[in-house]
């Protein structure tokens, strides 16, 4: 077994202290060491963070099903913006032998049970508040044009975002990271100082390989406190 004579260990700490000192390298092996305050930006989803909506509809169409369509191929080709609304729906009606105007009431359900957790826009208000304009706070979403077009109604201080991204917009949906590289591309953000919140593990996990630091959204109150 070969032992490192001093002038090669002195080497090696060099080494390691000017790996150490170049920031980017400390944020992303350790990222949760950092307060919010060494980040520049925070991307949020926005179904089941920012809003909740109910699976449950006054169809026939059960929530299984539902889950089920919102997880087909050819929804997500109607999220990247590759299929309208009535093409979308006629489609999903002969994969899952339901009727088109079945599946229309059922996805106007959900758009009536959006409900915004105000708890959570209320913190981002404050992050702003307390950074004095420093952090930058964005949205990121897999959401078709026509659902965009009903949330972005919803009663909310949308100004509270620099900007709002959505899967159809950009032909791409997360976790892709063609989605995630658009956002880089369109904002100038740097992934080392930019929090990432979902509440998919995928998404998580896509947005990490990049450089970002992903907090999963499970429990609001874990997230506030991470924040």
């Amino acid at each position: 077994m070969r032992f490192l004579c001093l002038a090669e260990l002195s080497l090696c700490i060099n080494k390691l202290e000017q790996f150490l000192e170049d920031e980017t390298t400390l944020v992303s092996l350790f990222p949760m060491i950092y307060s919010p305050a060494s980040y520049t930006g925070i991307i949020f989803d926005l179904g089941d963070v920012l809003f909740k909506w109910s699976l449950n509809t006054t169809t026939t169409i059960s929530p299984r099903t539902l889950r089920s369509i919102l997880n087909s191929p050819t929804w997500f080709d109607y999220e990247r913006g590759r299929l309208g609304e009535a093409d979308c729906y006629a489609i999903v009606s002969s994969e899952f032998d339901v009727s088109v105007e079945e599946v229309r009431r059922a996805f106007q359900d959900a758009r009536n049970s959006l409900q915004t957790n105000h708890n959570l826009i209320h913190l981002i208000r404050e992050l702003k508040a307390q950074y004095n304009r420093g952090l930058r706070i964005y949205a990121m979403s897999n959401i078709s044009l026509p659902d965009w077009e009903v949330l972005r109604t919803k009663s909310i201080d949308w100004s509270i975002f620099d900007a709002v991204f959505t899967s159809s917009a950009a032909g791409e949906r997360k976790p892709h990271l063609g989605f995630y590289r658009y956002v880089i591309s369109a904002t100038g953000l740097c992934p080392q100082r930019t929090i990432f919140v979902d509440n998919k593990f995928d998404n998580i996990l896509s947005a990490r390989s990049l450089g970002f630091c992903g907090i999963m959204f499970e429990k609001e109150p874990a997230v506030r406190r991470a924040l």
